[in-house]
């Protein structure tokens, strides 16, 4: 009996070791390791509970509150900019990640542009992602008021970006989270979370 025990052990061991090989690189340099501080709580709502919509870290920072993410795709299939709409008792907020490091340049109009190792390419805008997240967060929350912000990995250089929106790298996103200067009860946090779902197709 107690070497089946062992044996049953060793084989959940196992397997949670190689859940956590696999989640570690949803994690790492991405926008959850900002919003959930550490990976321990990351892996066990991903593998787990398989459900982001909330982190107790986050939590120690705002307060009540919901995750909910969704992406947009380029022309070529890839993902080209992921979202978190942040539903918290400081307010709505609504974050473009665009998961690449470098010296970016852009604005309200005209192209963008992305410097590394010496290079310079076109970027796609990410204005015209979050314009498309303005229209369905419209359908979603209604007339809620949503702030909205661009994220870059962190490292990046946002000197040259001259646009409406507060420009961040991934490590300043749960500080901007902290100074929002809205508030909404349990009940609208609830109610815009359900709308996001429905209007998503989510389950």
């Amino acid at each position: 009996m107690t070497e089946l025990l062992v044996a049953l052990c060793a084989v959940f061991l196992v397997v949670m070791i190689g859940k956590a090989w696999m989640a570690w690189p949803s994690y790492k340099g991405t926008i959850y390791q900002q919003l959930f501080g550490n990976f321990a709580e990351y892996f066990w709502k991903y593998s787990v509970s398989q459900d982001l919509s909330s982190s107790g870290y986050l939590a120690s920072k705002i307060g009540t509150h919901r995750l909910l993410y969704n992406s947009y795709r380029d022309h070529a299939g890839h993902e080209a900019a992921q979202f978190v709409t942040v539903l918290s008792e400081r307010g709505f907020a609504c974050v473009c990640c665009i998961h690449t490091k470098g010296v970016v340049s852009g604005g309200a109009s005209g192209a963008w542009r992305i410097e590394r190792d010496g290079l310079s390419k076109p970027l796609g805008s990410p204005l015209t992602y979050l314009r498309k997240q303005q229209k369905f967060l419209a359908k979603a929350l209604g007339k809620a008021p949503v702030s909205y912000a661009l994220c870059f990995d962190d490292g990046s250089d946002l000197s040259g970006i001259d646009c409406p929106y507060p420009t961040l790298c991934a490590g300043e996103v749960v500080g901007y989270l902290e100074k929002l200067g809205g508030s909404a009860t349990q009940a609208q946090i609830e109610e815009a979370f359900e709308g996001f779902k429905r209007t998503a197709g989510i389950a």
